[in-house]
């Protein structure tokens, strides 16, 4: 095991300085009084549906890679859907562990196929105005509106258009497990739904907890935009302003990940740093004193160090117990499952 970096420290370190002058509007209790309840994990066979995206909408003519869909039928529901959100280049199919944990946590789950192949470091690192640029990009893969001169999506191809259309197609499809519970006049019903995703899945997540009221937000390397980060802060940040208050946000990054200053930064102006400094959860356990910003130093199970940036979800790289499980099971099940503070 990686002991936890000097690089670490230093975060934790301003964090700490940060989190003494941070204002809370969002109330929430004290870190201390908060209660986590490890799930009991069915070990039950999982319902799983594999659906092709142009199957639920034929107007959908890009990434077609399969969407997947969840479901344990033997854990007791939350009634609740989790929306995991690939990376740039990724498809749902690299991280089929977290999906799974998910569902036996008693959530309705999607991994979401969508139009992931923008990199966007590269396309907004050069912008005049890289915040703007990164928000219109974001933007415009959510929702399909023209936003951005550097991505191309419409609406049909859009994140929220695809995840309505697979909403329907389960519904129409599966009646009885229960996905019609997550639409409300054809639309996603967003308190309801928890989004994540890893790297620019994450901050696409974000976009969709900028406008949207969502259960909560589970983001894993993310948000990696670039946008000038000093210690934890930045001058600028799209993610400033959000109708999902600060206590439903959670983000896992591993420590020797090399964008971790703009993640930190990014949870910081999110307002997660009022919850709590980094904790490496390999050397704590649930609730991990309540923080909601969770660092590891873990070794990837492949591509040493170099595959920081991936090992926090995706199957290749995650670290694994000697048993084969997943390392950073409790944390996962801790982000998606720790109760919500008051508002």
């Amino acid at each position: 095991m990686k002991a936890t970096s000097g690089r670490l420290a230093g975060l934790a370190a301003f964090s700490v300085l940060a989190l003494g002058a941070a204002c809370n509007p969002d109330k929430p209790v004290e870190p201390g009084s908060l209660k986590f309840d490890a799930a009991q994990v069915s070990a039950a066979p999982l319902v799983q549906h594999v659906v092709a995206p142009q199957a639920t909408d034929p107007a959908i003519d890009r990434a077609l890679d399969n969407h997947y869909a969840w479901l344990d039928t033997i854990a007791p529901t939350n009634h609740r859907l989790f929306v995991y959100l690939p990376g740039s280049g990724g498809v749902p199919a690299n991280a089929l562990l977290v999906q799974q944990e998910a569902a036996r946590l008693g959530y309705h789950v999607i991994g979401l196929m969508y139009v992931s192949e923008y990199f966007l470091a590269s396309l907004c690192g050069g912008s005049a105005d890289p915040n703007s640029c990164f928000e219109s990009a974001h933007y415009e893969i959510v929702y399909g509106t023209d936003r951005s001169p550097l991505v191309e999506v419409n609406v049909p191809n859009s994140i929220y258009s695809r995840l309505t259309r697979l909403l329907q197609y389960l519904d129409a499809n599966y009646p009885d497990e229960g996905w019609s519970q997550f639409l409300a006049d054809g639309n996603p019903k967003w308190s309801q739904i928890a989004v994540g995703g890893a790297s620019q899945g994450g901050g696409n997540a974000a976009m969709i907890a900028k406008n949207h009221v969502v259960d909560r937000v589970v983001l894993f390397s993310a948000v990696t935009d670039a946008l000038g980060a000093v210690g934890c802060q930045a001058a600028q940040n799209w993610g400033a302003t959000h109708v999902t208050v600060s206590a439903r946000y959670w983000g896992l990054a591993h420590d020797s990940e090399p964008a971790i200053g703009d993640i930190c930064a990014s949870w910081s102006t999110i307002g997660m740093d009022t919850f709590g400094p980094l904790v490496a959860p390999e050397v704590s356990a649930p609730p991990y004193g309540g923080t909601h910003r969770l660092v590891t130093g873990l070794r990837p199970q492949r591509g040493g160090y170099k595959a920081a940036h991936p090992s926090t979800v995706i199957d290749f790289y995650t670290p694994l117990n000697k048993d084969g499980t997943p390392a950073l099971a409790d944390a996962w099940r801790y982000m998606l499952s720790a109760p919500l503070r008051a508002e």
